[in-house]
């Protein structure tokens, strides 16, 4: 609804933004559509209760902080004309009207747009006519047809072109008063406060009306003066009066009515005046156009004098005191506050120097030649005396001496030394001592101990005069001493060139801090008012401070110092003020300081110059995201906003320098206060969610005192960075932690589980494995000894066969006769003995590899049919050469993992014994499935096994590794068979058919272990 047009008038752009004049008394700023206003015409002016300006125009409604102009003119009327204020602003509400009989009140610092307030209108009817409402010069323009009204505690005036009448309120009796409403056109009445006065011109007296009564008259002929124009304004109580470019104030006090004068003001009479206001806290005029905009007039405690002539120098240096209100310069000039006075004409002296003697003659310097003025020729006469080599920077008389302060030039340089002279005289003669310095000297002071301090270029030294010692004060840091001044406390403060100014303090420089933009580095000097400040010129300004202030930073070096700073907007002609001369700056026995400048001297009263500090600061708008947005002690964000403006809105109408505004967000003692610049504008950056405090001080007084304002800035977070969602997020974890622990646990466990499953099962296997082991081994010694038994029988059964051979060999030899037979008989004992021990050997080595091919076997699934069938073969031809017939019935789908190599040898040597003892028979092999064994079945039809021999083996079976073996007797085939069944952990089952033969059975264990 309201759009806020905001511009920035800084002290910085007064040269680019407004006119700037200047006079003795005041100072001269105007603006208009070039510089802030949105219209030139400015029709009424008013200043509410929290201490900002208003003003109305052709085009909004404007408030002014003497820094910014903030331009209301979007309200939602038809159209943004407004003209004069009515109201209380000590009630904050000062009320402007609209069109169509709306009305804008301003309250709370910000206008909007309301219905009409019955308590206070603007138009009421009377008797079928429309009468107005009279609250300023400006709503009061009588016209043909026109007419006005003015409400009073007890009654109201009804007031027409011809007739002024005055109606109770409560008894609604009517009183004409016998007046003349208009005066060539121009109103006659006008109120100062809530009351009414009256102008009668032919009289030259203005009258003041009561309840419709003249109760008082006054001789105020200029504001009966035809040529006076009256501007006044009832809802801020003042009045004033322009008579020949003179602008006076009216004054109504305890029943009298005063005229005082303001001001003269050049060529105002032409500037089409509309409205005034007088702010006199800040002693500031607020002057309206019609035409020009606004004019703001500073009435200035400074005064700059200089010669009026537009080619005479305004240049000043050193001065000194005239009489009580002037002073005089080297060139014989004297001046006070009104200008140039008169000339002594002196010779042209140089500038920088300039002294009275002892007897208040004055003394001034032309290079290296003094010239005395005599006091009581009126400085008409005078003596010249020269220095020789040495040029004469102060002097001064002490005690029945003088002590002279010269410099001089090194020779072939520029470069000078000084010397510090103690004459017992006048100068120059009598030399008591001398002081040799190596850099140029620039000031000396004595001391109350009699000491003296000379500053050089180069540093301060004490010389002790008693003791005749030098004495460097500022060590190894080289300091360029401007001035050195004795304050009434007795301290010494040093002013330097570039490195600011120091309390000398037991022999001890403690230099003190300087302002913000660095110009009190080269302070000229310092001059103390009665009050205890210290006034102290720059080079671009004038600088005020408590000197209790500074004290308190020596003893507390963490205190900050604020100093109060006066720039030509004050009154002078230039911010430059001059120093480096032998004394730089005058206090008249009237009070007046005089300051030497660039641009004229400036006289002032200290004890009559303000400082002005700001009250209350507002902090209520901000600019998020570039858009204005108001708010009231919270401001309500969001994180998405990127960047966030806060406006720091002070009333404040003296030079902004002086506002001294700091902030810092979240009011903890670790944070740090941040400077608000001049455009009193505070970003804020990088806040995360929560609620934060911005905090803001601004200095009130020239005693450090600050007031605060805190703000509360809300941000609140996303659903993720709220309290409820980390708690979930908190129990998710927690929830998510124990599944993963319970998982883990169960995990572990099933891992456990699994390893005690393994560790059981590798434990039973080793187990079985040892079991095993221990079966092989005693397997192996069960096998050792059969082997040992086979092989001790095998060798003692080898042995008969070849001692018999031997004995038959022997025999042979030992007869010599040849006898066919016996030969015959030798040769077939040798031949049965020797064919007996083949058959044993050859027995022995199939064992052997029989039992070494066993250990390394590692039979897979065979058919037991086809192992059959290929023993079946080999003795198929055989076996019919005796007309014996072998039968395979074994079942050809029978699958085993027997030691295919043991089986066949032992299926082997059944067969070969069946085949060698069966004619004309049969050999019947049956095989089958048993479950837990295999059983194989060779039946035969031969002459069968005696039952002594079955019986020898089913004994040896059941008892091997005892049982004695009878190879010799029995051969080795079923030995060896039973040997190898003992191998597979089987066994044979040897029977006597019914009918005639022998049966085989093999009980055969399915695997080998």
């Amino acid at each position: 609804m309201i759009g806020l047009l905001r511009r920035n008038i800084l002290t910085v752009g007064f040269l680019f933004a407004f006119l700037l004049f200047y006079s003795q008394q005041y100072t001269e700023q105007v603006f208009n559509t070039d510089n802030g206003l949105p219209q030139n015409s400015v029709k009424d002016i008013i200043k509410d209760k929290y201490g900002f300006i208003w003003l109305t125009t052709e085009n909004g409604i404007v408030r002014y902080d003497g820094l910014n102009f903030f331009v209301h003119k979007n309200f939602p009327l038809n159209s943004q004309r407004f003209t004069y204020f009515y109201g209380d602003p000590a009630k904050d509400s000062i009320f402007t009207p609209g069109d169509h009989g709306k009305t804008v009140l301003i309250h709370q610092k910000f206008p909007k747009v309301i219905s009409p307030v019955k308590k206070s209108p603007t138009i009421i009817v009377k008797d079928n006519i429309n009468y107005h409402l009279c609250i300023s010069n400006y709503s009061y323009s009588p016209s043909p047809g026109v007419y006005f009204f003015m409400d009073f505690r007890k009654g109201r005036y009804l007031i027409a072109q011809n007739s002024f009448i005055y109606e109770d309120f409560r008894s609604k009796s009517q009183i004409t008063l016998d007046v003349k409403p208009l005066y060539k056109n121009d109103p006659n009445a006008f109120t100062i406060g809530d009351v009414l006065f009256y102008i009668d011109r032919s009289a030259k007296k203005v009258k003041k009306i009561e309840e419709g009564k003249i109760t008082g008259s006054y001789d105020l002929p200029v504001v009966a003066d035809v040529r006076s124009k009256v501007f006044w304004n009832r809802t801020n109580g003042q009045g004033f009066v322009l008579n020949n470019d003179i602008l006076y104030r009216l004054i109504s006090n305890n029943g009298a009515l005063t005229l005082s004068k303001l001001v003269r003001l050049e060529h105002i009479s032409e500037s089409n005046l509309m409205s005034i206001y007088y702010d006199e806290k800040y002693k500031k005029l607020y002057l309206g156009s019609s035409t020009d905009g606004l004019k703001i007039v500073s009435l200035t405690d400074f005064t700059s004098s200089k010669k009026s002539t537009p080619k005479s120098s305004a240049v000043f240096y050193a001065i000194q005191p005239y009489n009580d209100s002037c002073v005089i310069n080297p060139a014989g000039e004297i001046y006070n506050r009104n200008g140039f006075i008169k000339s002594k004409n002196f010779e042209k002296n140089i500038s920088y120097f300039f002294n009275f003697d002892k007897y208040g003659n004055i003394v001034t310097r032309r290079e290296q030649t003094l010239f005395v003025y005599s006091k009581s020729s009126d400085f008409i006469h005078f003596q010249s005396i020269s220095t020789g080599e040495d040029t004469v920077k102060d002097f001064f008389f002490d005690n029945g001496k003088y002590y002279v302060l010269a410099v001089k030039q090194k020779k072939g340089n520029t470069e000078f030394t000084g010397t510090l002279s103690i004459y017992e005289d006048w100068p120059f003669k009598s030399l008591k001592k001398k002081y040799l310095f190596a850099s140029e000297p620039t000031k000396m002071v004595l001391t109350k101990s009699g000491d003296i301090l000379v500053g050089t270029i180069k540093g301060l030294y004490r010389i002790s005069v008693g003791h005749n010692k030098i004495y460097n004060l500022n060590g190894k840091n080289e300091l360029s001493v401007r001035d050195i001044v004795h304050t009434a406390d007795g301290n010494v403060w040093v002013t330097t060139l570039g490195k600011g100014f120091y309390l000398l303090k037991n022999d001890h420089l403690i230099k003190l801090p300087g302002d913000t933009e660095g110009n009190l580095l080269s302070p000229h000097t310092l001059l103390e008012d009665p009050n205890g400040y210290f006034w102290i010129p720059t080079n671009n300004g004038l600088y005020k401070i408590r000197e209790s202030m500074l004290l308190k930073y020596v003893q507390n070096r963490s205190f900050k110092l604020n100093y109060y700073r006066y720039s030509k907007e004050a009154g002078f002609s230039t911010n430059e003020f001059n120093g480096g001369s032998n004394i730089n700056g005058n206090k008249l026995k009237n009070g007046d300081f005089v300051l030497p400048s660039l641009s004229g001297l400036v006289f002032f009263n200290p004890l009559k110059v303000k400082s002005y500090y700001p009250a209350a600061l507002y902090i209520e708008r901000a600019l998020v995201d570039d858009k204005e947005r108001l708010f009231t002690n919270i401001l309500n964000l969001s994180q998405e906003n990127k960047r966030i403006e806060l406006f720091i809105d002070v009333p404040y109408y003296a030079n902004p320098d002086n506002i001294v505004i700091e902030a810092k967000v979240d009011d903890d003692r670790t944070s740090k206060w941040l400077s608000v610049g001049k455009d009193r504008k505070f970003i804020l950056n990088n806040l995360g969610h929560g609620t934060h405090f911005l905090v803001v001080r601004m200095l009130v007084s020239d005693k450090q005192e600050y007031v605060f304002k805190k703000i509360k800035i809300i941000i609140p977070p996303f659903f993720y960075q709220t309290l409820w969602f980390k708690v979930i997020i908190v129990f998710l974890l927690l929830f998510l932690l124990y599944l993963s622990i319970r998982w883990r646990t169960s995990f572990h466990k099933k891992k456990n589980r699994e390893l005690e499953a393994v560790i059981r099962s590798r434990t039973k296997a080793l187990s079985q494995t040892v079991e095993d082991l221990e079966m092989t081994q005693i397997k192996l010694g069960k096998e050792i000894e059969q082997q040992k038994k086979l092989i001790g029988t095998i060798t003692h059964d080898i042995t008969t066969p070849l001692k018999f051979i031997a004995l038959t060999s022997k025999e042979a030899l030992d007869y010599d006769e040849k006898n066919a037979y016996r030969t015959e008989r030798i040769l077939n004992s040798i031949y049965k003995s020797s064919n007996q021990l083949y058959n044993f050997t050859k027995t022995l080595k199939e064992y052997a590899d029989i039992y070494s091919e066993y250990r390394s076997d590692e039979t897979d699934w065979y058919s037991f049919y086809d192992l059959v069938q290929e023993k079946k073969v080999l003795f198929d031809e055989i076996a019919a050469n005796h007309n014996t017939a072998i039968i395979n019935n074994v079942d050809k789908g029978l699958m085993i993992q027997i030691s295919k190599n043991i089986l066949a040898a032992i299926i082997h040597n059944l067969m070969d014994n069946s085949v060698k003892y069966t004619r004309s028979g049969t050999i019947t092999i049956n095989g089958s499935d048993e479950q837990e064994a295999v059983v194989l079945e060779i039946a035969d039809t031969g002459i069968g096994m005696d039952d002594h021999k079955i019986e020898y083996y089913t004994k040896l079976q059941e008892n091997i590794e005892n049982e004695k073996l009878l190879l010799q007797k029995y051969g080795m085939g079923l030995h060896l068979i039973l040997q190898l069944l003992q191998m597979l952990e089987s066994k044979i089952i040897i029977r006597r058919n019914e009918t005639k033969g022998t049966s085989f059975q093999l009980i055969l264990k399915k695997t080998k272990k």
